[in-house]
C-alpha cells in the first residue's frame, strides 16, 4: 500500500515523514460511536488522550475517593494506575479502574474514527486527502509504545479499544504492545542506519531527557547496548519575544547538546573505540539533516544553519578533535525503526502527544 505520508528529499533521495502525518492536529468532528463519550467531539485529538490529561483525571478522582497522592509526582501517576489494578486497596482499584476505561474507550474511539473516516472527520482535516484516509482504513496492525503500552495499563487499554470496535461492528487493527521502549528509538535507528562491525553513540534528545547510550553492532545484529545516565532537556521554550532572544535560546540549547554528547563520547571512549558515526533521534519532524522550523523545542535550532546535522558535525568534530558524522531522526520514526518487519503497519507512541512513525520508511 502507497504511505501518502512519506515523502522523498530532494537533497539526497531519502525518504521522511513531514507535520502532515501528525494526530495531535486531528479533530473528532464526530465521534464515530454514539453512547460511549460523546463529549470528546470537537476536540482535537491531543484534547482527548494525553499522558497529561490521564494525570488530570487521576488527582480529581482521588479528590472524589479520598486518595492522597500530594506527594507523588506526576510523571508517577500513571504507573499507579498499574499498581491500583491488583490493589487489595478497594478505592485506589475503582479509581484505576474507570480512568483506564474512560481513556481506552477514548484511545478506541480516535482509532475508530481513523478506521472509519467518515466526511465530517475528513472536512475537519483539510491537509489530508483521501489517499490519507484510505492508508489508515486499510492498516492491518497499530503498534501503540511508550510508558501508557507498558505492563498491564497497556493490555487493558488494548482490551477498551477493541471493545470499542466489536460495539462499532468494524474490523479491527489488529494492535501490538511493546513494553520496554526506554531506548527504543536508538535501538530503532542503530539498527537500521547503523554500519557493521562498528561501536558508535546513539542519542534521543526528547522534550523532557535526553538519553545516550553506546551500541555494538555485529553480523547485522545489535550484539551490546550501554546505556549512560539521562540528562534532563533543558533550553525547550517554544515561545519568545524577540528574534534575539530565540537566537539566544537556540545557541543555549545547541551548547547543551554538544556538552551532552561530548561527554558520552569521553565515557565512552574509556569503555572501547566509538566510530565517527553519531545517531539521533530527535522531537522533531527531520529531513536530510534538516530540522522543522515550526514544531517544538527543537525548531529554533535552525536559526544556526539549514542543515543542523552539517552543524553539529562541525562543531563536535572540532570538540572531540576527530571526525563526527550526525544522523538525526524524526523520534518517532526512529523508535518506527525497530518494527520494520511489521507489515502495514504504523507505529504510535502515547505521551505528551501522539508520535506516528512508519516501519515501511526506506533511508
Amino acid at each position: 500500500m502507497n504511505n501518502p505520508f512519506l515523502f522523498k528529499s530532494e537533497y539526497d533521495g531519502k525518504q521522511y515523514v513531514s507535520e502532515r502525518c501528525s494526530l495531535n492536529r486531528a479533530v473528532m468532528a464526530k465521534v464515530p460511536l454514539r453512547g460511549i463519550e460523546d463529549g470528546i467531539e470537537g476536540l482535537n485529538y491531543s484534547q482527548i488522550f494525553s499522558t497529561p490529561l490521564i494525570v488530570a483525571e487521576i488527582r480529581r478522582l482521588s479528590r472524589h475517593y479520598a486518595i492522597d497522592f500530594s506527594d507523588i509526582p506526576d510523571s508517577r501517576l500513571p504507573r499507579i494506575l498499574n499498581e491500583g489494578l491488583v490493589s487489595n486497596d478497594v478505592k485506589l482499584r475503582l479509581l484505576s479502574e474507570r480512568v483506564i476505561r474512560r481513556f481506552g474507550n477514548r484511545l478506541g474511539l480516535l482509532l475508530l474514527a481513523l478506521r472509519k473516516g467518515e466526511a465530517e472527520n475528513r472536512a475537519a482535516r483539510p491537509d489530508w486527502d483521501d489517499a490519507c484516509w484510505e492508508y489508515w482504513k486499510g492498516l492491518d496492525t497499530v503498534i501503540l509504545t511508550g510508558g501508557l503500552a507498558s505492563s498491564m495499563l497497556g493490555r487493558r487499554l488494548k482490551e477498551q479499544v477493541l471493545y470499542v470496535f466489536d460495539m462499532a461492528g468494524e474490523r479491527a487493527y489488529s494492535v501490538k504492545l511493546f513494553e520496554n521502549g526506554a531506548f527504543l528509538g536508538v535501538m530503532g535507528i542503530a539498527q537500521r542506519l547503523m554500519r557493521d562491525h562498528q561501536r558508535c553513540m546513539g542519542f534521543d534528545l526528547g522534550h523532557t531527557n535526553f538519553k545516550r547510550a553506546l551500541v555494538r553492532k555485529e553480523g547485522g545484529e545489535i550484539t551490546g547496548f550501554t546505556p549512560f545516565e539521562t540528562a534532563p532537556s533543558r533550553f525547550m521554550q517554544s515561545r519568545f519575544d524577540s528574534e534575539r532572544e530565540k537566537m539566544n535560546a537556540a545557541v543555549e540549547l545547541h551548547n547543551y547538546i554538544v556538552r551532552s554528547v561530548v561527554s558520552a563520547y569521553k565515557d565512552a571512549a574509556t569503555l572501547t573505540t566509538v566510530s565517527d558515526e553519531c545517531l539521533i533521534s530527535i522531537a522533531n519532524y527531520t529531513y536530510s539533516g534538516c530540522l522543522n522550523p515550526n514544531r517544538g523545542g527543537y525548531a529554533k535550532l535552525t536559526l544556526l544553519g539549514e542543515n543542523y546535522a552539517a552543524v553539529l558535525d562541525e562543531t563536535l568534530s572540532g570538540e572531540l578533535r576527530r571526525p563526527v558524522r550526525t544522523t538525526l531522526v524524526h523520534d518517532a520514526t526512529a523508535t518506527a525503526l525497530y518494527f520494520s518487519d511489521e507489515q502495514n503497519a504504523v507505529s504510535v507512541t502515547l505521551g505528551t502527544g501522539f508520535g506516528v512513525g512508519f516501519p515501511d520508511i526506506r533511508f
